[in-house]
């Protein structure tokens, strides 16, 4: 323990000698203005990944600050990671919690804790994947191997994507169609009589483009009950009409059965062991399906540039059901979506413009259904009108001033049929604003800072209690406001580091309260931190026939999430770690062998439901995992250690608001992937 805690402080001592260089190089000596300078061909720059959540629009990643982060196709291929959830682990300040299944899954972006499925908002090629529930995004049903890669803004998008994102937006990005006719079948088998098969077929012929991708898994898990068996379809195909014009289809299915192993106690955790459950009759499955239908086009003459329209129709179709004991609930929730947007993103007058305006609705039906012990019987429909515009500008050489508003309604139906019918209405709006500076002093590396109004509005089963079958309609929504400075900084491309710290205050945050199982307005929270990652190329400056790759990554977050004022004056958020740290090193001999090694660290946190702080902290954690692979153009075996050194820990713990008992949730300890993935 104390050795972990020195290794931590002496690789934030080391990242902050680092971000101190930075700032001595860009401020006096002009070492590295003088060689990024010398880039001033924007051929030089190598353009790579392209990234829209950050603005709505596409945009090369060497532009964006340094609150984004991408991980692409490459970074997912390198990877133990068998699904979403796992990848999002080694992502900075993103912090992973479950119910001991990937199934379970909960993203949590800058200190949200046990709220976290509300306040941070995951797309699927920019189509919302939270529910209007209080469950959390449904992670499993993208299976890691059909996407291209995932697009990570922390810290506050109300303004631009609206409703949830709070502490943080993800936009997951999948294949698409290109080149020759070509696919891939995939093995893979592990531990805990884990195996499952994929294939995926993509090409493209004349104007259309097309991608086919299918899924089994069958993962019986670390714990008795906590089986998952996963299966999924999804197709995107895509015809351009004109240069001026293209048009897409994106469909998908899945289907899911899964075990509820729930929580051990402490006297379990002795008695029974790590991989016991006292649950073995709990269960769920899941059913969802999604097309979406999108258009692009710019509808003015060849020689002149007016922006771009773009229109995207969604709709979904999700079934759950899940039973606790008898406590039975099925949920079908059906979803009807448009978004429409104008983009501009050129040079007027020798500068640089970008705007985007646009407007998003959403209408859903959430019919929830008890049975056995569980007497639910209502509707609850919502709609959702939200219009936004944001606008960037260049208004000094390499200075960019950017501000944006969003006006935001919903409008809920809420209709109770179990005993005492009861039929509610409600139609709160908002308007949130942001503005911000950047300053692109070379190039790949910005300073930023920006300040942002927040909103969150009720899930609706928080208007709803199960436990107490009643409407409470005497709710707030949630508002705040969020501060950010930052520095991104490169060296010719091969090193990049990220500093940024920020403040974020919430008014009337929406907490599930444990001693009356209801939902409650908390006058004021407060999340200050910071987030400091690098990464850092070694084969740039290695030449040799052996050594093709060496890439270092290493990131550390510092925050403080506390309650202000009120009964929990000045004490920390549940379920919120106070120190993470991660680090990776992947390497490339000859043309072949591939290996990676991974370490995340996650520092002490009060258990959930510990809104007093008064029982001892959760335990830290330190996991390692490794890869190994063979790789030729025509196929691919590999091999992977996770928990290498078979560290008992949970990600998530619970407390009893009426006693100092706790619950936990163990992960899987040392386990075993093998896999061969045959291309044709």
């Amino acid at each position: 323990m104390k050795r972990a805690r020195i290794q931590v402080i002496e690789l934030l001592g080391f990242l902050l000698l680092s971000f101190s260089l930075i700032i001595n190089l860009t401020t006096g000596s002009g070492i590295v203005f003088a060689q990024d300078n010398e880039m001033d061909d924007e051929d030089t720059i190598p353009l790579g990944r392209i990234v829209i959540t950050a603005s709505r629009m596409a945009q090369h990643d060497y532009r964006v600050t340094g609150n984004v982060m991408v991980i692409d196709s490459e970074d997912i291929e390198e990877s133990n990671a068998r699904s979403i959830p796992d990848i999002l682990t080694e992502a900075l300040n993103v912090h992973v919690v479950n119910n001991s299944t990937n199934k379970t899954s909960v993203l949590d972006i800058r200190g949200f804790g046990d709220s976290a499925s509300r306040n941070v908002l995951v797309l699927v090629n920019d189509r919302v994947l939270n529910t209007v529930d209080i469950s959390s995004p449904d992670l499993l049903q993208i299976p890691l191997s059909a996407v291209e890669r995932i697009e990570i803004v922390r810290g506050a998008g109300s303004v631009l994507y609206g409703d949830r994102a709070v502490g943080g937006v993800v936009n997951i990005i999948t294949k698409k169609g290109e080149g020759n006719l070509s696919g891939r079948v995939g093995f893979h088998g592990g531990s805990f009589d884990a195996r499952g098969t994929d294939l995926e077929v993509s090409g493209s012929k004349n104007q259309l483009s097309y991608f086919f991708y299918s899924s089994y898994d069958d993962d019986h898990g670390y714990r008795q009950n906590s089986d998952v068996l996963a299966k999924d379809f999804s197709t995107h195909l895509a015809y351009e009409v004109s240069k001026k014009m293209t048009g897409d289809v994106e469909f998908s299915y899945h289907k899911d059965d899964y075990g509820l192993p729930g929580a051990l106690s402490g006297a379990n955790l002795s008695a029974m062991g790590p991989r016991a459950s006292t649950r073995p009759e709990d269960f769920a499955n899941s059913r969802d399906q999604n097309l979406k239908l999108g258009f692009n086009v710019a509808p003015w003459p060849e020689d002149l540039y007016l922006g771009s329209l773009a229109l995207d129709l969604y709709f979904r179709d999700r079934d759950v059901f899940d039973s606790f004991g008898g406590f039975d609930t099925s949920r079908s929730i059906n979803t009807t979506g448009i978004t429409a947007k104008y983009m501009f993103d050129h040079t007027v007058f020798d500068k640089e413009v970008n705007f985007v305006t646009g407007l998003d609705f959403y209408d859903t039906e959430n019919n929830i259904i008890g049975s056995g012990f569980n007497s639910d019987d209502l509707t609850v429909s919502r709609s959702d009108i939200g219009i936004y515009g944001f606008a960037e500008y260049e208004a000094l050489t390499d200075i960019f001033i950017n501000g944006g508003l969003r006006y935001y309604k919903a409008d809920y139906a809420f209709s109770q049929r179990n005993g005492v019918n009861v039929d509610e209405k409600q139609d709160p709006d908002v308007l949130v604003y942001m503005g911000g500076l950047k300053y692109e002093y070379a190039k790949g590396s910005n300073l930023h800072a920006s300040v942002q109004r927040t909103f969150r509005f009720l899930a609706t089963d928080e208007w709803y209690s199960s436990f107490t079958g009643t409407l409470d309609t005497t709710l707030e929504q949630q508002k705040g406001i969020q501060y950010e400075v930052g520095v991104k900084h490169s060296i010719n491309d091969a090193l990049q580091i990220s500093v940024t710290p920020y403040l974020m205050d919430i008014h009337d945050e929406i907490f599930f309260d444990p001693t009356t199982f209801t939902n409650s307005n908390y006058d004021e929270t407060r999340r200050a931190g910071v987030e400091i990652g690098q990464e850092t190329d070694l084969s740039k400056f290695i030449k040799g026939n052996v050594l093709k790759k060496f890439k270092i990554t290493t990131n550390y977050t510092y925050q403080k999430p506390l309650f202000i004022g009120g009964v929990n004056d000045d004490k920390q958020i549940p379920l919120v770690p106070r120190q993470q740290v991660s680090s990776g090193i992947v390497t490339q001999l000859w043309d072949e062998y591939n290996f990676s090694l991974f370490g995340n660290y996650v520092g002490s946190q009060f258990a959930i439901n510990d809104l007093t702080n008064e029982a001892p902290k959760v335990e830290p954690y330190f996991t390692v995992d490794a890869k190994i692979a063979y790789k030729k153009p025509n196929y691919e075996i590999y091999g992977a250690i996770n928990n290498l050194f078979n560290q008992l820990y949970s990600t998530t713990v619970t407390k009893s608001a009426f006693s100092s008992a706790e619950s936990f949730y163990p992960a899987p300890g040392r386990n075993f992937d093998l896999g061969v993935n045959i291309k044709f």
